[in-house]
């Protein structure tokens, strides 16, 4: 990577970059994608994983999508918050991301959490996850405590020290995780989705879809026992809001 000591991130510079789906890291200019990776860096606090991040994009060119990663860093500062809070009150001792993906949250917090266990869970194991483990062995980045396993959701034994996470799960998928969080006793953070009529409640009327969304979270912790919402900004994504519940 370029010399970085004077890219500091500044929130305006998010303005520079494209938040459409289909825009990769690996098409970015030599410019934005330095910012983007002093972002990195400085949101992680760690030059290994914003190396991480470049090499993982360089070699795989189709993995790693501008707006996911930004939308995965800014989940990873939220909840990894909320997940020290829990370790260090004695609550946590592995944790599930639910419908995990390229499981890019998992390593995340792998890194930052060496102690605990992390299990990425996803209907598909993605050759994403097992070549960013191997990128990250070459680049000293220890990841013993991860693994990926295939699965429903709702097939996967949560134990009570556990930490639950899913990211976007959309209609029921979010329920179900959640369900079993709770009666596990765990913890868990959740940032819907699309969240269909009937699911939590037959319908939301006479609200246009950002006033739906937060009504619709808002049932979704009080269901829960949530005892927290936070949300990361907007502009990555309209679907912002996280739920964060501590367990019993």
């Amino acid at each position: 990577m370029a010399d970085r000591t004077d890219a500091l991130w500044q929130p305006d510079m998010l303005e520079r970059y494209p938040m459409d789906s289909n825009a990769m890291v690996h098409g970015l200019d030599a410019e934005r994608l330095d910012l983007l990776l002093a972002y990195v860096e400085e949101a992680t606090m760690s030059d290994r994983l914003a190396t991480l991040v470049a090499e993982v994009s360089r070699r795989y060119p189709s993995y790693l999508r501008v707006k996911e990663l930004f939308e995965t860093v800014e989940a990873y500062r939220r909840i990894g918050q909320h997940v020290y809070e829990q370790w260090k009150a004695g609550r946590v001792e592995r944790v599930y991301e639910m419908c995990a993906g390229h499981g890019l949250l998992g390593i995340l917090l792998a890194c930052r959490f060496p102690k605990l266990a992390v299990l990425c869970v996803d209907a598909e194991h993605r050759p994403a996850f097992d070549h960013t483990v191997e990128i990250a062995g070459e680049l000293n980045v220890e990841l013993g405590n991860i693994a990926y396993v295939e699965s429903d959701v709702a097939d996967v034994p949560i134990e009570p020290r556990g930490y639950v996470i899913i990211i976007h799960g959309c209609n029921e998928v979010t329920q179900v995780a959640l369900a079993r969080a709770v009666a596990a006793g765990a913890c868990f953070a959740a940032m819907p989705c699309c969240i269909r009529d009937g699911i939590y409640l037959r319908k939301i009327k006479h609200a246009d879809d950002r006033q739906r969304y937060a009504a619709m979270v808002g049932v979704i912790a009080g269901q829960f026992g949530a005892d927290k919402i936070t949300a990361i900004d907007e502009r990555f994504t309209n679907r912002h809001l996280i739920v964060l519940g501590a367990g019993r």
